[in-house]
């Protein structure tokens, strides 16, 4: 196999990959500004409680489970002169900007009814936006090259560009709302930030990519495409074991909370903010009260890049996994890693909650980092696999509607992760921010939570994780879909693609 890997003829050029990375590290900035900040906005900058949060947050990916496989259906039935991926990406940069800086925008009283509608309006409305492009954004990597070797590659730098764009609005997003310009004004302005960048960005890939794979000869009714897909086992089995482990992001979607209220707040002395009865003192400096070497508004900023770092080298060294394992064996080991490290976590920081090192959690955050790193590459490699499995199976291609379902996934993981970690928290005593209560500068007071509410927090970001790991292993365990039985579908792809190549030229 690898004498003939080394003669094949290769597709990608250096500017595909080159632009192909650089947008998902646009796009990545703007949805993690969604994911990750957008319950902190709702609740801190739209006066919504965290049980209105989440709720918006779980209808708008109920919405996206309906969503996401119809865009896939559209784009397997589009017919352009930029073929069936690339005209979406010409289009849907604008409508994306505006939806996300109109996310992002609290025009109403906090907390009223119009401030909820406001909110779930626009959610939903930058749901279907992003999904426009981010379904046949992945999707072009499964008809870019005919060469799984190339694809692996290909996906792998790709997704490198995307965590290395989710860094960025991690480290800037909490600079801004901790400064005077609070969070209503600091979230806006990320906001635009964002969606300038990103789509920017994002929209350079269709002017330098190709479609390689040849385009499937019939049009299939969305009644005849369910009824392909379901014959993918493949796909049904990633699908599963997505959701299953949905909660294995929490503490990456959730590095806010962990360092306002894990960290911060252990290195904040509150008698110098509030009184006995806990009343705000007056002229308070919310900076001074605070003592650490890190500056607040970069503490979730090292907790974000720490996960990031970890997640970095992983996907680096995944080609290379490739190479020695199948992706059944990578996906099962990783999971397995991530829940050992995720438990161990838990067990080590709360034997004091209050008074633990920030360097231990350093380390554990980038140990919880490298299976999700893996994570991040695998599912797109699966699914990729899971449109050449139905293509064997069935002799059609159906790359927009596979693809569809992993935009869809991993929306659902954050969602899913997100409404656990907001409903479960809302049954502690946590107490939220009150926006009328700032310093002398005008920077945002927290308020002292409980140390049963801290232990409640670490548990939603270690022992929530783990279950969820243990979770996704299990339809794994079905995928048959590799060694020798993989082996032999490609070769025979590969050889009908060649023949049809040439008819075709």
């Amino acid at each position: 196999m690898s004498n003939k890997t080394s003669n094949q003829k290769k597709y990608l050029t250096l500017k595909e990959r080159a632009c192909f990375t650089v947008g998902a590290f646009g796009r990545s900035g703007i949805y993690t500004l969604m994911s990750m900040f957008t319950l902190v906005f709702f609740q801190n900058g739209a006066g919504l409680t965290l049980s209105q949060g989440t709720t918006i947050i779980l209808i708008g990916r109920v919405f996206d489970a309906i969503n996401d496989p119809l865009m896939g259906m559209i784009v397997d039935r589009t017919r352009s002169k930029w073929g069936k991926m690339r005209p979406y990406l010409l289009f849907a940069p604008v409508p994306i900007a505006i939806c996300t800086i109109l996310l992002f925008t609290a025009p109403f009283e906090q907390g009223s009814t119009g401030a909820f509608v406001w909110a779930l309006i626009t959610y939903i409305l930058w749901g279907v936006a992003f999904t426009v492009q981010d379904v046949p954004f992945w999707g072009l990597s499964s008809v870019i090259t005919p060469l799984e070797s190339e694809r692996t590659s290909f996906i792998s730098t790709a997704r490198l560009g995307s965590t290395f764009g989710g860094i960025l609005p991690a480290l800037l997003v909490p600079i801004l709302y901790q400064s005077n310009l609070g969070y209503t004004k600091g979230f806006f302005v990320s906001g635009v930030i964002f969606a300038l960048l990103g789509c920017g960005l994002s929209i350079l890939i269709f002017f330098v990519s190709k479609e390689r794979v040849p385009k499937s000869d019939s049009t299939p009714s969305f009644r005849e495409t369910f009824a392909v897909l379901r014959k993918d086992k493949l796909l049904i089995i990633v699908i599963f074991a997505s959701i299953l482990g949905s909660t294995m992001v929490t503490a990456n979607q959730c590095a806010d909370y962990i360092g306002n209220y894990l960290v911060i707040q252990n290195f904040t002395d509150f008698s110098q903010i509030f009184d006995s009865s806990g009343n705000v003192l007056s002229n308070v400096d919310a900076a001074a009260a605070y003592d650490f070497w890190i500056p607040r508004g970069t503490i979730v900023t090292t907790l974000t890049v720490a996960i990031g770092v970890g997640m970095v080298p992983a996907m680096a060294i995944f080609p290379m996994l490739r190479k020695k394992f199948s992706l059944k064996q990578i996906y099962i080991g990783s999971a397995i890693f991530g829940l050992v490290v995720h438990a161990l976590c838990y067990v080590v920081i709360s034997a004091d909650v209050t008074n633990f090192s920030i360097y231990v959690l350093w380390v554990f955050l980038f140990l919880m980092g490298l299976p999700l790193g893996i994570y991040n590459v695998i599912t797109y490699a699966l699914i990729a696999d899971s449109v050449d499995y139905l293509e064997w199976k069935t002799g059609e291609r159906h790359e927009g509607v596979c693809f569809s379902f992993q935009t869809f996934l991993s929306k659902v993981n954050a969602a899913i992760a997100t409404f656990v970690f907001g409903q479960l928290l809302d049954t502690t005593d946590f107490q939220a921010v009150d926006k009328s209560l700032v310093d002398v500068e005008g920077r945002q007071i927290f308020f002292q939570q409980s140390v049963e509410t801290q232990k409640v927090l670490l548990a939603l970001v270690t022992i929530v994780p783990a279950i969820g790991f243990l979770l996704t292993i299990i339809p794994m365990f079905f995928n048959d879909y590799t060694g020798k039985t993989k082996e032999k579908a490609q070769f025979q792809l590969e050889e009908a693609r060649k023949e049809k190549m040439e008819i075709d030229g």
